[in-house]
């Protein structure tokens, strides 16, 4: 009884394990450098590898000195403006003392020595948000979550909501965003969760004075984690 219990308790071990490895499946053979071009293309910040097989194996600098001063002033904005953009008070959401400096990281780069722009990777927890973030909103949105990464000088804490307006003709729209943020000094994760959509007459991109319904997200739960989400999974579109 004990030697089976044993048994039980090492497979379902392995069993986190084997769940815990984050994998692009859609990976080619072959060995990739992870990359931001969060300051530029003459400032690249290796963040990782990619094994043959696909897993992923992230190693964040504890600092920038390989970035200059220059650039992260070109770059770094205000954290209101990083993280609050889309919110129709996001100049009045933070006091001066908190609104301390920060910039999205951008899309993780796939390179390689043959090819330093191989790929980019996506984080999400359905493949078909992909095509909606690379239409930068453009087709129907679906429930799930897209995670992307910021850097933040030092550390940052809020809860709260906002509301964030668009108007198209003489409709008129609002999606509901509502944070819960704890920030370290460094590179997060943040999580956007769509948790409903609602239909919007968006004005045609190919026909004038027409207008198509698409499904946009109407509320948006955002929050941070500093590892990689579990729930993650991580597609990679490929040059």
């Amino acid at each position: 009884m004990k030697k089976a219990f044993v048994i039980l308790m090492v497979l379902a071990a392995n069993s986190v394990m084997a769940q815990s490895v984050a994998k692009i499946e859609n990976h080619p053979a072959e060995s990739m450098d992870l990359v931001l071009f969060t300051f530029g293309m003459e400032h690249s910040v290796p963040v990782g590898t990619v094994s043959k097989s696909g897993e992923l194996s992230f190693s964040f600098p504890e600092n920038l000195n390989g970035v200059s001063e220059e650039a992260k002033s070109n770059f770094m904005s205000q954290v209101a403006y990083t993280l609050f953009s889309k919110c129709d008070n996001s100049s009045h959401i933070l006091s001066e003392d908190q609104n301390g400096k920060a910039v999205p990281a951008g899309y993780i780069s796939l390179s390689t020595k043959v090819n330093p722009y191989a790929g980019l990777l996506f984080m999400v927890t359905d493949e078909l948000m992909v095509p909606w973030i690379e239409s930068y909103g453009e087709v129907d949105a679906v429930l799930g979550s897209y995670f992307e990464l910021i850097y933040i000088e030092s550390e940052f804490n809020f809860q709260g909501e906002c509301t964030s307006s668009v108007s198209y003709s003489e409709n008129n729209y609002q999606a509901q965003y509502v944070y819960d943020l704890q920030l370290k000094p460094g590179f997060n994760f943040i999580e956007y969760k769509i948790e409903s959509v609602e239909e919007q007459n968006v004005p045609s991109m190919y026909e004038e004075n027409t207008f198509d319904k698409i499904q946009k997200p109407n509320k948006i739960v955002v929050s941070s984690s500093q590892s990689t989400p579990p729930n993650t999974k991580w597609i990679g579109k490929y040059f």
